[in-house]
């Protein structure tokens, strides 16, 4: 487990052979960076560094291209230029997502494609997150240069400008508008990509600023990226490109926190909260406007809802007994593959009828995957779900899963793939999933449904992506691919690969492709409406087949009763509905009166009707020389860490990091304060001075910390084990210390649950100042967590176990080396050898719906030099449900999301064995404990509020009575404050 640590300890006299160990781990260091730095190349460019790993150049090449078409058109709108700033191209993790991290000020982008065409539209993933990304790092650059000289440490180089500067919600928001104005399908004009704040804002009104912002557990709400798309375009419209520049700039001149609120006023003469009322009327009378006169298609609703039910059925399937299966994903709600209840008819629903679906089984979905990953077939289902990399933190893969309905049991077909969407042929026997591999190659593989085996690649020659497949009988496949922002709709013999085009390329956004007798469907948003469209294959005439409120999504025809089974989007989320498949009831398209609301026009003119993607030439550039000091390495600012509980602050001056958070060094500075004289050991630790370097290798974590620390020994009077009394003076000492550690990580995931585990090692090397004697302490540590999946509106998993035991060693310690033959004289018995604690915690599913039991036993055991042995045992049992999601508070100041209570019940047994006379100590308590979540400021960079109040009403000490007491609250108060993490401006894709 940790090899250089025992070789130590067993050959500790021989001085040669820990030299030995010492130029072993060296080398194996060494090996681990050198190999990194081998696999990494290069390609720089006049305003970008990309790095990536060897086989990923096609994509670095494009990358590149884009990045420097993009740079100025980006630039333009916020008057700044960004000086040169590093890219990480990231092949190997399965991740749909980009991120800015602006303490770094690098970019990262996953390879792996995106494949829901209600996010990505028809335009390739990698440009649109360049475009994104990259005006992520303009925004950063304005705000850098707009900050006063004397401001910009603090707030650049300990990232205090996620909190002070321009809030998130408006960062995200100015992104997603200058994606949607520089290319042909950005967000912001997919239907399917604002349905449900506009279902929101049609049929609830208008929601507070801060629910919008910090979201809601009562139903579903967009995300910050539709609200800051919706405001920051709204300002452009009204009043101009310029605007925005301004606010950025105002911003971090201004009072700190409030800047952002200054700026707004100073710029629109309208508080934020009034500018936000005057946008959600705007968009409320657009979309009425959008409504008037729309022609619902009559259809019949299979599913029924609570009024406050907040939840969707995707992937609707009925199989050939009429059971209707699908997807069931909600704010309650555990993902889950569920059998649905169907509603008779609409005049015979009752509470009866209602919440009576059976759940089949539960699944990860935390990857980003879109509904394209879940694939239904008769008697079996197959999905892609995300995991972690079973020893890479910072990597995660994608795997193939197969559950068989009548065995009930789920298998892993391919534990690890680079798949972003898959379909179930008719008879199960075939999937087909489309991937991207890590050279950049978009394909469509064909598989055996119950081995995984792959039977065929098929070749993509043009470089198009594909999205959404289907299957048409056994041989064929139906597929949209897009290329250069438009689509097209294909039909591929899986056999002989022939291709046929049965929609040529466009620029209208479809998806959803089925074949059905003569008629191909798609889903579409023709009419600015996501609805379901047909083309007569025979004549090639075209029809608008539903014509729902906010969105019909197609699921399937159901070949025995002949109707089309479809999701129909409200304001309860996606519901499935069925009407009869009657091709003379459809609307011709040149019938179609196009409702499209356009809100993002003013923006595509402000940025002189510019389609820069058009222009992405395919010059090569050269590989460079690879760097690491000069481009992996880099510096971060201070940070510093208050903890109240020792009176102390611990401050690391800076750190230095690479990209690939693979290595940390850090020198720090600690120093007690002891406000409010706390009652300390003797002797305590004052001041510590240190260095500390964390490295990952091919597999271990490594952490060595040299350090020097400052004890203060105050004047005391002791009794030895013979009765004298003992004076021990004033004394100040500096002990010098190193301590080496190794942590070996593991993941995992059981079922529906995600686990991990490590093995940790540390050796704690230090010098007696008595005897000047060198010790060391050891530490065993082994930790293992299962941890189910669970809904937002869950405190805690439903399922949760974790194991923590931890053996500590200190017979061989620098102050028992001087200690140990003095205690054996005195009889001393209080100094300890080793201890052992065994620390486990379960939670189980409560009485009702997110109520939790949490069992959480403690064992620990002491033996002292004279090999007596002290024992607590000690157990904590807590019950705890919510109590309210009230969601309101004070605007832009402070807002309340939650509460909750628990119960419990504490119990301490010790067992200390003292002078021969054994004592028994017990201690037990009961009480209510009263939780409050909030949050501060409107800012979603700033870390939650937790605070608790803590009602003891019961107490019981050594097996005595029961005595009540008054129960006055004890309050808790917890709050981050130097909350120094990673902050992604594109965050984990939510579809």
């Amino acid at each position: 487990m940790f090899p250089y640590h025992l070789f130590y300890i067993l050959f500790q006299q021989k001085r040669g052979k820990s030299f030995t160990a010492v130029i072993h781990c060296l080398c194996f260091l060494l090996l681990g960076f050198f190999t990194h730095a081998n696999a990494a190349q290069k390609i720089a460019t006049p305003h970008f560094s990309i790095l990536f790993d060897k086989g990923g150049a096609g994509s670095a090449e494009r990358v590149a291209n884009t990045f420097e078409t993009i740079y100025k058109p980006v630039s333009k709108t916020l008057g700044v230029y960004p000086r040169s700033i590093r890219v990480i191209l990231n092949n190997e993790s399965a991740i749909l997502n980009a991120c800015f991290t602006p303490l770094l000020r690098y970019i990262s982008l996953y390879t792996l494609y995106h494949s829901d065409p209600y996010f990505v539209g028809n335009t390739d993933w990698l440009s649109m997150v360049c475009i994104h990304e990259f005006r992520h790092a303009v925004q950063h650059s304005i705000q850098y240069h707009s900050t006063p000289i004397w401001l910009r440490p603090i707030y650049f180089w300990v990232n205090v400008i996620a909190v002070c500067g321009v809030n998130s919600f408006f960062l995200e928001g100015d992104a997603v508008g200058i994606e949607t104005a520089l290319s042909k399908s950005g967000r912001g004009r997919l239907p399917g990509w604002e349905k449900t704040y506009k279902a929101n804002l049609l049929e609830r009104g208008q929601a507070s600023l801060s629910r919008q912002l910090f979201g809601s557990l009562k139903h579903d709400m967009e995300s910050e990226y539709h609200i800051g798309y919706y405001f920051t375009t709204h300002i452009r419209r009204k009043y101009g490109a310029n605007a925005i520049q301004s606010i950025f700039e105002k911003t971090v001149q201004s009072l700190p926190y409030f800047g952002f609120y200054h700026a707004i006023k100073k710029v629109t003469k309208k508080s934020i909260l009034q500018v936000y009322k005057d946008m959600n009327q705007e968009l409320l009378l657009g979309w009425q406007k959008q409504l008037e006169g729309l022609k619902i298609t009559p259809a019949t609703q299979l599913t029924i809802k609570k009024p406050n039910d907040s939840f969707d059925y995707i992937n609707p399937f009925i199989d050939k007994s009429g059971n209707l299966i699908a997807c069931k994903k909600g704010i309650g709600l555990r993902d889950q593959l569920a059998q649905v209840k169907i509603a008779p008819t609409a005049s015979k629903k009752t509470a009866a009828s209602l919440g009576k679906d059976k759940t089949i089984f539960h699944f990860i979905h935390d990857s980003g995957l879109p509904p394209a990953a879940f694939a239904i077939g008769e008697g079996c289902s197959a999905w892609l779900e995300g995991c972690q990399h079973p020893w890479k933190r910072n990597q995660q893969t994608t795997r193939l899963q197969y559950y068989d309905f009548k065995k009930r049991k789920r298998r892993t077909l391919i534990a690890n793939n680079r798949y972003a969407a898959l379909v179930m042929s008719p008879t199960t026997h075939q999937l087909v999933a489309v991937e991207s591999d890590k050279s950049g190659k978009h394909l469509l593989v064909v598989l055996e449904t119950k081995s995984g085996k792959v039977v065929k690649k098929i070749d993509n020659p043009d470089e198009g992506y594909y999205l959404t497949p289907s299957w048409s009988g056994e041989d064929h496949i139906i597929v949209v691919k897009t290329k250069d922002q438009k689509n097209t709709i294909l039909r591929i013999n899986v056999v002989t690969s022939k291709v046929e085009v049965l929609l040529p390329y466009s620029y209208e956004h479809r998806s959803y492709p089925k074949l059905y007798k003569d008629y191909l469907l798609y889903n579409s948003s023709y009419n600015g409406i996501d609805n379901i469209y047909a083309m007569h294959l025979p004549t090639k005439a075209c029809f608008q087949v539903t014509s729902r409120k906010y969105g019909a999504y197609l699921g399937m025809v159901d070949p025995i009763t002949n109707q089309l089974v479809f999701n129909d989007y409200t304001k309860n989320g996606m519901d499935i509905a069925v009407m009869p498949f009657d091709p003379l009831s459809w609307t011709p398209l040149e019938e179609v009166e196009d409702k499209s609301i356009r809100y993002y026009e003013p923006l595509v003119a402000q940025e002189n009707n510019s389609d820069i993607l058009e222009k992405v030439p395919n010059h090569v550039y050269p590989l460079a020389t690879y760097n690491f000091a000069k481009d992996d390495a880099t510096f971060i600012g201070p940070a510093m860490a208050p903890d109240w509980d020792d009176r102390s602050i611990k401050v690391e001056p800076f750190s230095l990091v690479n990209l690939q958070e693979t290595l940390k060094a850090t020198p720090y500075f600690y120093q007690n304060f002891n406000i409010l004289n706390k009652v300390r050991s003797n002797p305590h630790k004052t001041t510590e001075l240190g260095f500390k370097v964390r490295y990952r290798t091919f597999y271990p974590v490594l952490k060595v910390d040299i350090k020097g620390s400052r004890y203060k020994q105050e004047e005391s009077t002791v009794f030895d084990g013979l009765g004298r009394r003992l004076r021990i003076p004033n004394e100040i000492s500096w002990i010098p210390a190193l301590k080496l550690g190794i942590k070996l990580p593991y993941y995992f995931t059981l079922g529906s649950s995600s686990g991990k585990t490590y093995l940790k090692a540390e050796m704690d090397l230090s010098r007696c100042d008595t005897n000047k004697k060198i010790g060391y302490i050891t530490t065993y540590t082994f930790n293992i967590k299962n941890v189910s999946t669970k809904s937002k509106r869950d405190l805690y998993a439903p399922w949760s176990q974790e194991l923590n035991i931890c053996f500590n060693d200190f017979k061989k310690s620098a102050n028992s080396l001087w200690e140990y033959e003095w205690e054996y004289k005195n009889n001393d018995l209080w100094s300890y050898k080793n201890t052992l604690c065994f620390n486990a915690e379960f939670y189980i599913p409560g009485i009702a719906n997110h109520h939790y039991f949490k069992v959480n036993p403690i064992i620990t055991q002491r033996l002292t030099i004279a090999d007596k042995s002290h024992w607590t045992q000690q157990i904590n049992l807590v019950y705890g449900c919510p109590l309210a999601h009230p969601e309101c508070g004070i605007p832009l100041i402070w807002f309340l999301e939650k509460i909750w209570i628990e119960g419990y019940y504490h119990s301490k047994t010790r067992n200390i064995n003292q002078m021969n006379a054994v004592y028994n100590p017990t201690s037990d308590t009961i009480g209510t404990k009263l939780w409050f979540l909030s949050r501060v400021l409107s800012n979603k960079a700033i870390p939650l509020l937790k605070f608790s109040m803590d009602f003891c009403f019961l107490e019981k000490e050594n097996n005595k009575d029961w005595k009540f007491k008054l129960p006055i609250p004890t309050p808790g108060f917890a709050f981050d404050v130097f909350n120094r993490r990673k902050v992604n401006f594109t965050k984990k894709i939510n579809t």
